[in-house]
């Protein structure tokens, strides 16, 4: 069955989003230089996609600088649930009623010359 244009397009932005989230949530994890331009790039896009889970969960810091980001996995699932929300809602089509066909056929000479035999 092909996905219909929205829901392709959902399927991109979403998987975007995520993909940003995740290299976020990696980067926080392993303690990313900030000073790198790809770091920082990372970081500027996934600070407003973040805003609305920020004070949902605590940070958990471990040793070495290293943290998990727990508003971020949250962030990614709530992201990706809500992409197959909107798939779904954008790929209800209407199907078309299904009929029945009945096809009727004249019978053959040769089968109407049976049943007049059969009636005499």
């Amino acid at each position: 069955m092909r996905r219909s244009v929205p829901a392709t397009i959902i399927s991109f932005i979403v998987g975007i989003i995520q993909l940003i989230l995740i290299l976020r949530f990696l980067f926080q994890l392993f303690n990313a230089n900030e000073g790198a331009a790809f770091t920082q790039l990372i970081y500027g896009l996934s600070q407003p996609l973040l805003l609305p889970f920020a004070a949902i969960f605590p940070n958990v810091e471990l040793a070495n600088g290293f943290v998990i980001e727990l508003s971020t996995i949250v962030a990614i699932i709530v992201y990706g649930v809500v992409g197959m929300l909107l798939k779904r809602l954008f790929s209800v089509r209407k199907e078309p009623a299904h009929r029945e066909t009945v096809i009727r056929e004249e019978p053959t000479a040769h089968e109407k010359r049976i049943v007049r035999e059969e009636r005499r």
